[in-house]
């Protein structure tokens, strides 16, 4: 499985936007563009095509409403609100639209979900109106509980849902950053550490005007992790850490090609940490080659079939230009290459035939239901992941790899869920005010679509923090060890 890397996903989605008059239309303008990418997702979109109803249900559910309530759109942020609120129905950030939101306005606090409550992880110093301090915890925002407050407000704009175990901490910590779509709240009332209640008047501050970007940016890099560069750490004796925070082939891929010999010459005895908090996907392939250099290229094509049986296209031209795109792009490996030059050519085959969507696996039984596979490692050294919620896509392929191998360990946190789309198509918007992704390859697994990747030891302390985390992974492998 593969998507666009993140950095040219990002320059796809960030487009120039046109200098747009004073009098804009935005009823017209969301009825456009919620009409195209209604269109788009239903014609382009894998699961659309094959009857999917994660994909066919939220795209009529969220049309019919989108399409009533455009006809109150009266500015931007209404015009935001309803195009993102549709592409967050989908669930799947494979699915999705750029709008060039950035954070415009700081309240001066960030929030978390901690022990159960929602508690200020961050309280700016100097800041110019009074604010709780660090360890408050929030009770009420607008007159309604904090927790409701997120649901309603926040939730129906973000993709990463409340079902996930690290959903509510991921609307919290973004509720206090302003992006254009109106969530902040104009006052909470929180619980002091002497036990006391106060409220304090939200008075959110401007980005850049008031507030540095910079430094609102280093506040947001707190609330995520991150894995440590591509490359490898010795843990202790006998143990690996290796950094994965990306399968981008841009950014990442010369360190890739340096990782390898190293992982091919370490003993084959010990433990293999792969490190991939933060990792949004990219090519299947960097991680793939990881596993090849541990235990050979046999082993691991017997492991690629735990990461999906069948891949299906759409048969159609935006795929044939986003395939040979991406075989002219540096981002992508030889070896990933390859695979797809064969797809290009049975895509276009299957268009010949006037077929709409293109198996590209014939020569695998086709099954309407996959058991989870258990193939034994040959002598080499045992594997844990360590996962966030931001691991996602080519992660989660090269997770239900990892854990195919039979006696491995995965550590952190749920991830959202499962996404069996890829290959991703990008569309302009008519009125050119962004972008859309759309996934237009479906992939069989024994995952289910949605469901999130659970660890066998979650941590409950903030995985941003490295040498914390590092500490708790060894006292995790020596217990396991012990057993």
């Amino acid at each position: 499985m593969s998507i666009l890397p993140r950095r040219l996903y990002a320059a796809a989605l960030s487009l120039w936007l046109p200098a747009l008059a004073c009098a804009t239309d935005w009823v017209a303008a969301a009825r456009q563009d919620l009409q195209f990418a209604a269109d788009t997702i239903r014609a382009r979109h894998a699961g659309a095509a094959l009857g999917q109803p994660s994909v066919t249900v939220p795209l009529d559910t969220g049309y019919r409403i989108g399409m009533a309530d455009a006809a109150a759109v009266r500015g931007e942020q209404d015009y935001l609100r309803l195009m993102s609120r549709f592409f967050a129905g989908f669930g799947d950030p494979h699915t999705a639209i750029g709008l060039r939101l950035r954070t415009q306005a700081w309240t001066g606090l960030a929030l978390d979900l901690v022990d159960g409550r929602y508690r200020v992880v961050w309280s700016e110093p100097g800041w110019p109106s009074a604010l709780p301090p660090v360890g408050a915890i929030a009770q009420q925002c607008d007159d309604a509980w904090i927790g409701t407050y997120l649901e309603v407000q926040v939730a129906p704009f973000v993709n990463q849902g409340a079902e996930y175990a690290g959903g509510f901490s991921t609307l919290a910590r973004r509720v206090m950053f302003d992006t254009g779509l109106g969530w902040m709240p104009k006052q909470c009332v929180f619980t002091l550490p002497d036990g006391s209640r106060k409220r304090y008047a939200l008075a959110p501050r401007g980005v850049p005007d008031q507030v540095p970007r910079e430094r609102v940016d280093a506040v947001e890099r707190q609330l995520r992790a991150g894995a440590k560069q591509v490359g490898i750490t010795p843990l202790s004796a006998g143990r690996a850490w290796v950094g994965m925070p990306d399968f981008d082939g841009g950014s990442s891929g010369a360190a890739y090609e340096a990782l390898y010999p190293k992982l091919a010459a370490l003993p084959k005895s010990g433990w293999v940490v792969f490190d991939l908090r933060g990792n949004l996907g990219g090519s299947s392939s960097w991680g793939k080659r990881a596993l090849a250099a541990l235990f050979g290229q046999d082993y691991v094509e017997r492991l690629a079939q735990a990461a999906g049986a069948q891949e299906f296209m759409v048969a159609d031209q935006a795929t044939v230009d986003m395939l040979e795109h991406d075989l002219a792009s540096p981002d992508f490996a030889a070896a990933a290459k390859a695979g797809m030059r064969a797809n290009l050519a049975k895509v276009k085959a299957a268009m010949a035939a006037g077929q709409r969507v293109a198996a590209l696996d014939e020569d695998k039984p086709a099954v309407d239901l996959l058991p989870a596979l258990d193939i034994p490692r040959p002598q080499g050294p045992r594997l844990a992941a360590l996962i966030d919620r931001n691991c996602f896509s080519s992660c989660m392929a090269f997770l239900q790899q990892i854990r195919a191998t039979g006696d491995s360990v995965v550590l952190g946190e749920a991830t959202i869920g499962y996404s069996p789309f890829g290959e991703i198509t990008r569309f302009k918007l008519p009125s050119g005010r962004g972008a859309i992704a759309v996934p237009s390859a479906y992939f069989t697994t024994a995952q289910a679509t949605r469901e999130p990747f659970v660890p066998d030891y979650a941590y409950a302390g903030n995985l941003a923090d490295d040498g914390a985390v590092m500490t708790w992974v060894q006292g995790v492998l020596d217990r396991v060890e012990r057993k």
